[in-house]
């Protein structure tokens, strides 16, 4: 473990979703469009909309894979060189061996043995529901305010004692919809809301959330004070790579082709924030708090470059410069691979923060390790990553 004088503040945090985590609360006018589980075959499959879903090959999450388990694998030293799933994850565990998984009391258990004082949860299989639903967009509305509820029954959005901020998911394919779940959750104490990159999906196909349809959603965030964390998941960009590969069906994680890795690694993020910074969300909402969670961060010195050559082009279409306006308004969970000295140099120490992705197979086995690839930061440097830039951007959201 990293040695630290003080506990950290991991920005991304996981649990494993409880089986009923999308059926506990669902209308049940609803539950055939959205979430069920079915034995086909001899095995336990998760339907969506009625179809099986492949986001996650182990829907039920048991057994599981050791966090960290695919780290040389993310650090580019995959030295067998081949994709057998069962040799780059290894041996995997029983999910009952791990209750700091699935229950809140083992967790912060866990998150002492560890050093952290404070996690942000996110999903792990809800990442890859809006785009299953994608066209059924009540189903979808339903699916996530039913999701939204056992995650606040089960985990806590914010149970006051600064340790857990389970943060909810938040579709913005229904305007309307959309701010009414953002009323609901704030009203139940969220400090911190959560979507996927990508263009929002809509009964017409896709749109940048940039779109004055969504104003009404920023005005509410940042009244309240509440940051929007933009966390790596299915989006809507998937068509990028149809245009040079033909469709395989759906997206089944590591069983997919080289090319969309090298060509769209980073486009989806990169693109998500030139939209809503080109579209003007950051000129209309200048107090707006945006995150980017577990998308890297190598995409964000060119996004800086290109932003920069935009506004010299074309100034009289921004009412700020936009790289100030992404330096003052967004904050960055780089991965642990990623050039630190790069980005430190570019986006500047006080945006970034420190996420494990535990207890992920592509995370941290340990999540304060992280110090080990910042280990030439000064001390003071090293504790805004590893703590103080999240309680910063947390702050106008506290009650």
């Amino acid at each position: 473990m990293g040695d630290l004088p003080y506990l950290a503040f991991d920005a991304d945090n996981h649990y494993y979703e409880a089986e009923d985590a999308f059926i506990r609360h669902i209308d049940p006018n609803m539950k055939k469009r959205c979430m069920q589980w079915a034995e086909i075959d001899g095995k336990r499959r998760f339907l969506v909309g009625g179809k099986v879903n492949k986001f996650i090959p182990n829907p039920t999450f048991d057994p599981v894979a050791k966090p960290g388990s695919l780290e040389d694998y993310f650090r580019g030293k995959n030295v067998d060189g081949g994709m057998d799933l069962g040799k780059m994850f290894g041996d995997l565990d029983s999910l009952s061996d791990h209750p700091g998984y699935r229950h809140r009391d083992a967790r912060l258990e866990l998150m002492d043995s560890q050093g952290l004082e404070t996690v942000l949860l996110f999903p792990t299989k809800g990442v890859g529901m809006q785009e299953a639903l994608k066209r059924d967009i009540p189903a979808l509305h339903a699916a996530f305010t039913a999701f939204n509820s056992w995650l606040d029954e089960d985990w806590g959005f914010d149970r006051g004692d600064g340790r857990v901020y389970a943060v909810p998911f938040l579709t913005l394919a229904d305007p309307e919809l959309a701010i009414a779940e953002l009323d609901r959750v704030i009203e139940m104490g969220a400090r911190m809301v959560c979507t996927v990159p990508g263009p929002v999906p809509t009964e017409h196909g896709y749109q940048s959330s940039g779109m004055p349809d969504y104003d009404p959603i920023w005005a509410r965030l940042q009244e309240a004070g509440v940051p929007f964390a933009i966390h790596a998941g299915l989006g809507g960009t998937n068509q990028y790579n149809k245009i040079w590969e033909p469709p395989t069906g759906q997206f089944s994680a590591f069983q997919h082709s080289p090319f969309p890795m090298v060509a769209f690694a980073d486009r989806t993020i990169a693109d998500t924030f030139a939209a809503m910074i080109c579209h003007g969300v950051l000129d209309r909402f200048p107090d707006l708090r945006l995150a980017t969670i577990e998308n890297g961060a190598m995409w964000v010195p060119d996004l800086l470059r290109n932003l920069q050559a935009g506004y010299g082009k074309m100034p009289f279409a921004f009412k700020r410069h936009p790289v100030e306006a992404f330096k003052e308004n967004v904050w960055v969970s780089p991965f642990f691979e990623d050039d630190m000295d790069l980005l430190r140099d570019t986006l500047g120490i006080e945006r970034l923060l420190f996420g494990s992705d535990f207890p992920h197979a592509e995370g941290l086995p340990t999540p304060t390790d992280y110090v080990k690839d910042i280990a030439n930061f000064s001390d003071a440097d090293t504790k805004q990553i590893m703590r103080d830039n999240a309680y910063e951007l947390l702050a106008s959201s506290a009650r």
